[in-house]
């Protein structure tokens, strides 16, 4: 004789609620052999309930042993009974449980998301599904959602769900509960055609007799115990044949639950289709929840495009100035016990400059300028802007490039050549924007100079001056015939000096005797600049014979290190701007966890349908998880999407530099993953947690 599909021997289950023992069941003896048709009665309360739930492997005895087709159900982990769920068991509830929002032909190909050797690719579940369909009579209605069908139908997609993964054991619960006469015997009968035709082992739970005459025997309970099992005459049955249709059960041996086929890249396409389908289902909400991570990744690459451009900027002005310069200023002027800031009074002279290039091992070169505000006119235009009398070698050392012409040389400064460079902005205020300036004569404080040259344009300064507004001409020239000698404000005893008596061994022997407003001091490398710095003070304090302990004629700066503090500001507002943006996917992410407990509330009846027809813990942890990233992935593309067309919108428009960084797109994409991960972890787990049966009688 075979194997009973159910064996139960002396099973009780006993609830504890607060400090009151409830006993469900109490010492159930059972057996049910395969094919059987089997009707449990009883009042409400009399256990027959919690007896299906310890028979579908969704609740665990408390006392006695429980067989499965020869398997002690007892000694099986979550995920082996849950498998055993899935492939061995099917079920169909009073209340339908049919997934809202979802057709009738993916209700019933649910259970193929979590069965081990189901089919892996969505035609060949498809297929399955629309074959259990058309068996029940519902062939034309797969396409309709729960809301478009009738209570019979809606029962009869279930029946069909139960039996896809052709199950050794049909258990409902209460089946026509919910349904009129007609209906009601309509479904018993398709129960009963599907036990004599198929082969299918049912257990009806229900508390009608006319409803339990369908079935072969008839158990009836009260208070937790069997007081009757009565067998009813039934017609002979059909053999099973080959023509029984594609959901036939191929009962399988004992050990078949341990089998599982599913390969890893499977179950995480199961996983991934199986939150797709969750989301889709509420669209509008999944949209309205990634919207934070949207807004988040969108700021967080526009801000680092901002700040990039703002260092971009920072950087240009930086190479303006020059590399591995530094600039020497004369001293500050004292009226009246008032002390004027650096450059109030005239100390430097070109002959100083000289002895630093000659005297100075780190310094690679050395230029100076006198200068002025005058007035500039061309024709009946004129225009007051920065005179400049520089050393030939001044302009590339400050990294002033000719744009057309050419600029002032040796031969220029020399011979104190009427000659003039202008810069870009001056052009524009004298000649317009098409006239060439090459070779035009114009006046430079009523002196008459031939442009030789326009510089290229360098643009505004951090603190909005605009270097462009400017004209250059040779130093002699500016010193005997357009701005003069820089005559010294000061008199020796204000500036410290100390001259030695007569013959004076610094008194300047050459024709090179005027007064400069700056010294500019070129490194022979980066690595130079501080002892340049040095050698320069020095050799200045030296010449000037600077008492010791008093203070300096002049002063020296590095406007290396004024660059890196620049370079430096503009870098640390850019990492302040990306962290404000980040803040908004923190956000994002809260929000995402906040939607994910509130769907976890909602969906408590769909987990516990997900968990009765095969789904473990790991599959409802998983699955919740993946629609939290997903989210926060969608989220996060479609910010990257908006984030760059932001940044480029700006550069376009606005004509500000706003350069897309990769790392920042690969960082938002990362970051908003992690989001979804982080924030999304304890919803799944709760979810992962529920008690099936508690889940499925959550209201």
């Amino acid at each position: 004789m075979s194997e009973p599909i159910i064996r139960l021997e002396h099973v009780s289950r006993t609830y504890h609620v607060g400090d009151i023992d409830v006993h469900a069941l109490r010492d159930v003896s059972l057996t049910v052999n395969a094919g059987e048709f089997v009707a449990i009665m009883g009042a409400s309360g009399s256990g027959k309930s919690t007896l299906m739930a310890v028979l579908g492997c969704l609740d665990r005895p408390s006392g006695g042993r429980y067989f499965f087709e020869g398997i002690d159900v007892a000694q099986l982990g979550e995920p082996e009974r849950a498998r055993l769920r899935s492939e061995r068991l099917g079920f169909v509830f009073q209340s339908f449980n049919l997934l809202a929002r979802t057709s009738a032909i993916e209700n019933v190909a649910l259970p193929l998301f979590y069965a081990a050797s189901g089919p892996e690719s969505a035609t060949a579940r498809t297929e399955r599904a629309r074959a259990a369909l058309k068996l029940l009579g519902l062939g034309e209605r797969e396409n309709n959602t729960p809301g478009q069908l009738s209570g019979g139908q809606q029962q009869r997609v279930a029946i069909a769900r139960a039996l896809i993964n052709e199950p050794g054991l049909l258990l409902a619960d209460e089946p026509t509960g919910n349904l009129d006469t007609r209906t009601s015997h309509e479904i018993m009968e398709t129960l009963a055609r599907l036990n004599r035709e198929h082969g299918v082992t049912v257990i009806v739970v229900t508390h009608e007799s006319d409803i339990a005459a369908y079935a072969d025997r008839t158990i009836t309970m009260r208070d937790g115990e069997i007081v009757s099992d009565l067998r009813n005459p039934k017609p002979t049955k059909v053999p099973l044949t080959a023509a029984a249709g594609a959901i036939a059960p191929a009962h399988r041996a004992a050990g078949a639950i341990a089998r599982h086929t599913h390969t890893a890249w499977a179950f995480g396409r199961m996983i991934v289709a199986a939150a797709l389908q969750a989301l889709h289902r509420n669209m509008m909400r999944s949209a309205l929840t990634m919207l934070g991570v949207f807004i988040g990744v969108a700021a967080l690459i526009a801000m680092v495009a901002v700040g990039q451009g703002a260092n971009e900027a920072v950087r240009k002005q930086i190479e303006s100035l020059g590399t591995n310069l530094v600039v020497v200023l004369p001293g500050a002027r004292t009226m009246g016990g008032a002390r004027g800031g650096f450059g109030s009074a005239s100390t430097l002279t070109v002959n100083d400059a000289i002895a630093i290039r000659r005297e100075s091992t780190a310094v690679s070169g050395v230029s100076y300028l006198i200068r002025q505000s005058g007035q500039t006119q061309y024709a009946n235009q004129n225009w007051t802007t920065s005179i400049q009398g520089v050393s030939p070698n001044y302009p590339p050392m400050t990294n002033w490039r000719i744009e057309s012409g050419r600029g002032i040389d040796d031969d220029d400064d020399a011979s104190a050549a009427l000659v003039v460079v202008i810069g870009k902005s001056v052009q524009r205020q004298l000649f317009g924007e098409t006239t060439d300036p090459i070779g035009a004569l114009i006046q430079v404080k009523n002196v008459p100079m031939r442009v030789i040259g326009v510089l290229a344009s360098k643009g505004q300064t951090p603190f909005g001056t605009d270097q462009d507004d400017v004209v250059m001409i040779p130093f002699n020239t500016a010193e005997r015939k357009v701005l003069g000698v820089a005559a010294p404000t000061q008199t020796q005893a204000q500036l410290n000096w100390i001259y030695p008596d007569p013959p004076n061994p610094y008194a300047l022997t050459t024709h090179l005797t005027g007064y400069v407003n700056q010294i500019f001091l070129q490194a022979a490398s980066g690595a130079s600049v501080q002892p340049a710095v040095a050698q320069a003070t020095d050799i200045l304090r030296r010449r000037h014979r600077i008492k010791a302990g008093s203070d300096d004629d002049f002063s020296v700066r590095n406007l290396s290190q004024i660059a890196e503090t620049a370079e430096s500001s503009s870098r640390i507002m850019a990492l302040l701007l990306a962290a404000v943006a980040s803040i908004s996917l923190v956000v994002g992410g809260i929000g995402i966890m906040n939607i994910l407990l509130v769907s976890v509330t909602e969906r408590t009846r769909e987990i516990g349908l997900r968990m009765a027809i095969g789904a473990r813990r790991i599959h409802v942890l998983l699955q919740f998880l993946a629609e939290a990233v997903l989210l926060s992935i969608t989220g996060g593309i479609a910010g990257i999407v908006m984030g760059v067309a932001f940044s480029l919108a700006i550069s376009l428009l606005a004509g500000w530099a706003a350069p897309i960084s990769l790392m920042a797109v690969a960082g938002g994409f990362l970051f908003s993953a992690a989001v979804g991960i982080f924030f999304g972890y304890y919803p799944a787990r709760k979810a992962a947690g529920l008690d099936p049966i508690e889940a499925l009688r959550y209201e």
